[in-house]
């Protein structure tokens, strides 16, 4: 029974948003040009079923073309993904041992304050 109420719901509201934006002028006059459009269109395809038929192949093939291209470009991300992943732990492992090679061949700083017993050192000019 909900079910029903529903679906009576949906498409009451559907027809009533559809009557009011009919108010506008602008619409009423767009939404003329595109049943005309249609219906010209319509009465064109039915004189010429080949046309059509065309038409859609070249459509059909021009979207076969771009899901192989697609396909190309994921296959072509997933394998440099793989690549990335698998040099990951040597990266890691050169960072590490350019970490450690800076900090063990540097002497720990020392401030010019530690060298002189805490006093500054005099400058003369």
């Amino acid at each position: 029974m909900a079910k029903n109420k529903l679906s009576a719901g949906i498409i009451i509201g559907a027809v009533a948003g559809g009557i009011l934006s009919m108010l506008d002028p602008s619409t009423r006059k767009r939404t003329a040009q595109s049943l005309s459009n249609t219906k010209q269109s319509i009465s064109y395809y039915s004189r010429n079923p080949q046309e059509f038929a065309d038409r859609a192949s070249q459509k059909a093939d021009q979207w076969r073309e771009i899901a192989e291209k697609i396909q190309e470009d994921i296959a072509f991300l997933s394998e440099k993904y793989e690549e990335v992943k698998s040099m990951a732990p040597e990266l890691k492992e050169t960072v590490q041992e350019t970490k450690e090679a800076f900090t063990e061949d540097q002497p720990a700083p020392q401030s010019p304050a530690a060298s002189t017993g805490g006093l500054p050192e005099k400058k003369t000019v």
